[in-house]
């Protein structure tokens, strides 16, 4: 087998090469004097000293290493070559040449491979199936060939193509060999992996292509059993975590075992920050602030018993200065104000994607009730919990000694107004006229379909003796995104961020009477799809003519009094009750079989109910 069907020669400055040029090419570098390495120095991950000496790269076993995105394989890749050709001579596999080229633009490493202390090689685009068919075994005959030693290290960037895409048995053998391999060697055997790359996959419902992420972890745990080391990389702002899979430090096995990193300003390399987390969940077992809270004096404001050691500061960008250098410290603020909101949620953000993953935000309602869709943005922006006003103050302190060994692990959407849009409802409230409630509703289901916010939709079919107007009066709504509107036979109440089972008790709010003596039938769904097909047989009704009742429920609007209404027992049952009646409307019937306001005499009058068939009907209702 010929060199040029594996490797190819990367080295930016020279011409291309045929194959014996190729040889001798390498041949003479490798002849060529190199400086020897200090023997303080071994080969490491490419970080600042961890503790355990976890930064230290095993050898006799292959080295996995994931960069979960562009930013950390950027900053990773290059700080580890640096750090292996301190240590010994590097073997370096690389994607491409533009790869190579750009790994070179680094003065360490562009001086590393002058004196070759650094070999560059490209890889074959016939390598992955050469692999797959015969096997690991090609590659290393041919590494030695062109002057690999036992006493060289092997970098390979990036290594996915090697192996994804392979069925199990040959990656069982592939992995199998990689294993022999690596016992015989001296120095470390890298596998570098990129960021996860998006693939097309099958095609939605619609006909689109869906893309999704590749995750290598997977083939990686089973590539050659427990003897692989695994470490990922991941970042976020000037922080990062690595996280250790499986990996054997100078204490013994770890498993997910992760660090919290920052940037040397100095040496704008990655250092340990003094966090450490277990587990899946990123469990907080070591951090130099993780007893340490930093919290607003109005989330404290006449509470008893507030501990010594706090930190109490005036106002929200006091917390920002606050927090400037902490790791693991949990951060109390107060909600404030429906008003004061915004403020709230813009410093949560802001603390999420400027500070370590392993500080704990916790929001404390204050002076007001939080909206439900106001919790769950705070919690999607970064807020690690909410704490109600109703909840006393011995028990908040015992739940924040829950939570301090939490660490956020939801993902945040960098910019603000983005994150927020999703989460904030329509600048309307009351009633609509029905075309435009059905349009602002289409645009609040389609802005938080995605972020699992529910909503509620309930249609309330009117009772014969009612006027629309009467039932429309009826309904106070306060808050921005809780909208209704009317048809031919019933009032339509769509209610933001409500779920099912706050529906009778929002109803029972909105209402100044009783919803069962103003309609005489109810029904909600809080799926999209039925919302939807609700506000489809709306649409319908309105392009057919619907009343608009914006001028009469207009603030100022001219009304005429009313007075209760009896209703009168029929001959087969009791009296009823007297029944109130909401003032300012009366009822008779239009030419239309609308309800239309109309003046009232002094006396009372008495209503005899009408069987609901009677009413007129929409021409489309779901």
């Amino acid at each position: 087998m010929s060199a040029s069907s594996v490797l190819r020669s990367s080295r930016s400055f020279k011409p291309k090469l045929n194959f014996f040029g190729v040889l001798l090419a390498l041949a003479s570098s490798w002849r060529r004097p190199v400086a020897p390495a200090s023997a303080a120095f071994a080969p490491r991950l490419g970080v600042g000293p961890l503790p355990d000496g976890m930064d230290c790269l095993p050898h006799g076993a292959a080295v996995a290493l994931v960069a979960r995105d562009r930013h950390s394989a950027q900053r990773w890749y290059p700080a580890l070559l640096a750090d292996a050709v301190s240590a010994s001579r590097v073997f370096l596999l690389a994607p491409s040449a533009e790869w190579a080229d750009w790994l070179l633009s680094h003065a360490v490493l562009h001086t590393a491979h002058a004196q070759g202390r650094l070999v560059i090689w490209t890889m074959a685009p016939n390598l992955p199936s050469l692999l797959r068919t015969q096997g690991l075994q090609p590659l290393c005959a041919e590494l030695q060939s062109v002057g690999l030693r036992p006493e060289h290290a092997v970098y390979v960037m990036d290594a996915q193509p090697l192996f994804m895409g392979m069925d199990v048995q040959p990656l069982l053998r592939m992995g199998e060999q990689l294993r022999v391999w690596c016992l015989k060697r001296q120095q470390p055997v890298v596998l570098g992996f990129f960021p996860p790359t998006e693939v097309q996959v099958d095609a939605d419902a619609s006909g689109t292509a869906v893309a999704a992420q590749i995750d290598v972890l997977p083939m990686l745990y089973g590539l050659c059993g427990m003897t692989m080391h695994i470490a990922t990389l991941s970042a976020s702002a000037d922080h990062s975590t690595l996280q250790f899979e499986r990996w054997n430090g100078n204490s013994g096995a770890v498993f997910q075992t992760g660090f919290g990193l920052k940037i040397d300003p100095s040496t704008q390399q990655l250092r340990y920050a003094g966090s450490r987390t277990q587990g899946q969940g990123q469990v907080l077992i070591e951090a130099p602030d993780q007893r340490a809270v930093i919290a607003t004096r109005a989330a404290v404001a006449q509470q008893h018993g507030v501990p010594p050691h706090w930190h109490i500061v005036e106002t929200l960008e006091d917390v920002a200065v606050a927090t400037a250098h902490s790791v693991g410290a949990t951060v109390l603020i107060d909600a404030g104000s429906s008003n004061e909101f915004e403020a709230c949620a813009r410093l949560v953000h802001h603390l999420r994607l400027t500070r370590p993953l392993s500080l704990k935000i916790v929001v404390r309602e204050s002076t007001g009730k939080l909206r439900s869709h106001s919790e769950q943005a705070l919690l999607q922006m970064g807020a690690n919990a909410i704490f109600y006003r109703e909840l006393g103050f011995s028990r908040l302190l015992q739940l924040l000694q829950d939570i301090h060994t939490q660490s956020y692990k939801r993902p945040i959407n960098p910019d603000y107004a983005q994150a927020l849009n999703a989460f904030v409802p329509a600048l309307a409230r009351g009633y609509q006229q029905a075309s435009e409630f059905s349009r602002l509703v289409r645009d609040m289901l389609a802005r938080t379909q995605d972020i699992g916010l529910g909503h509620s939709m309930v249609r309330l079919d009117i009772a014969p003796q009612i006027a629309h107007i009467t039932a429309l009066r009826a309904c106070k709504m306060t808050r921005d995104g809780d909208l209704v509107t009317a048809s031919r036979s019933a009032v339509y109440v769509f209610l933001f961020a409500c779920r099912e089972p706050d529906i009778e008790s929002a109803l029972q709010r909105l209402f100044e009477v009783p919803v069962a003596h103003l309609f005489s039938a109810q029904s909600a769904d809080c799926s999209n799809a039925g919302m939807i097909s609700m506000l489809d047989g709306l649409d319908k009704a309105a392009r057919q003519g619907l009343s608009d009742y914006s001028s009469l429920l207009a603030p100022g609007a001219p009304a005429t009094p009313v007075v209760p209404v009896a209703l009168a027992a029929s001959p087969t049952s009791s009296p009823a009750a007297v029944v109130p009646v909401l003032p300012q409307a009366t009822l008779t019937v239009d030419t239309e079989g609308l309800m239309a306001p109309a003046a009232l005499p002094a006396k009372q009058a008495s209503i005899y109910a009408k069987p609901i068939g009677q009413r007129p009907k929409d021409h489309a209702t779901p």
